[in-house]
């Protein structure tokens, strides 16, 4: 039996707002978006020097700054420790941020 990877469900989030259970004040709306969004910088961020890994060789990355190798080593080890959330939180976080900006305008029926 499959079970639903229930980790991150921002189609849960947006279903809310569509029935009207999920209803913020616009000011802590966008306190909450303000952080999803610089958690979706960051995420991407890591992304992009995992994916910049793929296709280089441990000299490659020797000749690069310290700074920056230690950047791209920890990202990959994150990346592999966390057997791919990343991807899938640079898939859901915008659905979290598209459902809290639909919160903030709702008039309470899920109704924009």
């Amino acid at each position: 039996m499959d079970v639903p990877d229930r980790e991150f469900d921002g189609d849960l989030f947006l279903r809310l707002v569509d029935d009207g259970t999920l209803v913020l004040e616009p000011a802590d709306a966008d306190r909450v978006i303000a952080k999803l969004e610089r958690a979706l910088a960051a995420v991407t961020g890591r992304l992009r020097l995992v994916d910049l890994l793929h296709g280089a060789s441990l000299a490659d990355l020797h000749r690069v700054h310290p700074d920056v190798e230690r950047a791209v080593v920890d990202a990959v080890f994150h990346e592999q420790v966390t057997g791919g959330r990343l991807r899938r939180a640079v898939d859901e976080l915008p659905r979290y941020i598209r459902a809290l900006e639909q919160a903030k305008k709702s008039d309470g029926c899920g109704r924009r």
